[in-house]
């Protein structure tokens, strides 16, 4: 089907001019961005004083751990992680993991991105959620290692996901092994050589605490053949010039996620040095549980703040915006990330009536995007089809999700107490 999105002016990249422009869409992809489209017979959506942007792409998180927003605030990551997060995460399911995915996709839909790369457990309840909402997802099944036939289990469910939605619905799938302290490193050489066999990507946490130096080099993965593959390394707070120089020469992508790392008391990445070695930078705001907000507005802002202490001019907005954009596109292998003929139609769509873009000045426009984070967009678009529009959810049929996602939660609630009194 075709759409045209008509008056509206338009911002198709990071390093691109803002200018009124109409975009007209068929099926999936954008066929044409031109001043003036006429002679046009389809849909045509008027965008007066609307600004069309490139469709935010977060390259790190835990969908389903909105169910554990604002709890284990103020601990550090072990004490979080293994007292807090693990023992809530063995009482999962399918049906938590479809209802607290489903409330962090819709976020995220109401903020503009397009595309999230998520790892964690009990994936189907997430791809179904994504199914039913639209957004583009990479999903992988959180891979650890106790025991072989736990690692089996694992590894099981992660064919059954390729087999199942990898190519389907806006999905692909990868492999997550979860981090070099949870995957031994002969593990690591399975994975890398799985995601070649399927020819597909791999995220993974790395040296987000900075007790994991003690426990393994990055000279130690990248022997196992793992950065051979398309890497997606979440976090990378305390890497050296030594591991940044490993990260370019085998073209692994950074995600940051600032305000996880800093609420985890874990550091500030070195961002500037990585840019120095031409390592692609990307952002990502972790799971709810970590960062308590998923928008992505409010990531690029601290990220960007954080970097001026070194400098004001040293880390400008088009570079903000290129780590949500162009860079995820560019890290994923996908035509997303910019507003360009036979790109993917992944786009948001924000009313230039909100009160934090004025002064609407043409001018000011991609500093206000990038230091005064609106609330909500007036639209989001992924492959063409509307996924938020003026504050509904076109694809989603059920009306009940808050209800059930409330109910599910309580219950897991009052499982992990009765579980933590037992033990």
């Amino acid at each position: 089907m075709k759409k045209l999105l008509k008056n509206g002016y338009v911002l198709m990249s990071a390093d691109a001019d803002i200018k009124k422009m109409d975009i007209l869409i068929e099926d999936e992809k954008i066929m044409e961005i031109n001043d003036e489209i006429e002679n046009f017979s389809g849909k045509i959506y008027d965008m007066s004083g609307k600004l069309i942007i490139p469709g935010f792409i977060n390259t790190h998180t835990h969908l389903a751990m909105s169910l554990f927003r604002g709890i284990g605030d103020d601990l550090l990551l072990q004490d979080w992680l293994f007292n807090e997060m693990f023992p809530r995460e063995d009482l999962l399911n399918d049906d938590l993991t479809y209802y607290g995915s489903l409330i962090s996709i819709l976020e995220m839909l109401s903020k503009g991105v397009t595309t999230v790369v998520d790892m964690y457990l009990f994936m189907k309840g997430t791809a179904e959620a994504v199914k039913n909402t639209g957004i583009r997802a990479f999903l992988t099944r959180g891979l650890g290692y106790d025991n072989d036939e736990g690692w089996k289990k694992r590894i099981d469910e992660t064919i059954y996901l390729f087999e199942n939605y990898h190519d389907k619905y806006n999905i692909k799938v990868g492999f997550g092994p979860h981090a070099p302290y949870t995957c031994p490193m002969h593990k690591l050489e399975e994975i890398a050589e799985l995601s070649k066999k399927y020819n597909t990507f791999v995220t993974i946490h790395l040296y987000e605490s900075k007790n994991e130096r003690e426990l393994y080099t990055f000279e130690d993965i990248e022997k196992t053949g793992l950065f051979k593959n398309n890497v997606i390394a979440a976090h990378c707070v305390h890497v050296d010039e030594k591991d940044i120089k490993i990260l370019a020469k085998n073209e692994v992508t950074v995600s940051h996620n600032p305000s996880s790392n800093l609420k985890l008391g874990n550091g500030i990445a070195p961002i500037l040095k990585m840019l120095d070695h031409e390592v692609n930078i990307t952002l990502g705001t972790d799971g709810a549980a970590s960062n308590n907000t998923l928008n992505l507005w409010e990531e690029m802002r601290i990220a960007t703040l954080l970097q001026k202490m070194n400098g004001p001019e040293k880390f400008k907005t088009e570079e903000s915006l290129r780590m949500v954009w162009e860079n995820g596109g560019y890290a994923l292998n996908e035509k997303i990330g910019r507003l360009e003929e036979d790109y993917m139609a992944d786009l948001a769509v924000i009313d230039l009536k909100s009160i934090e873009l004025y002064p609407n000045d043409l001018n000011r426009i991609k500093s206000h995007i990038v230091y005064s984070p609106i609330n909500k967009v007036y639209a989001t678009m992924v492959g063409g089809e509307w996924v938020y529009y003026n504050g509904e959810y076109p694809k989603l049929k059920e009306n009940d999700y808050y209800e059930k996602f409330h109910k599910l939660y309580f219950e897991l609630e009052e499982k992990f107490k009765n579980k933590k009194e037992n033990d």
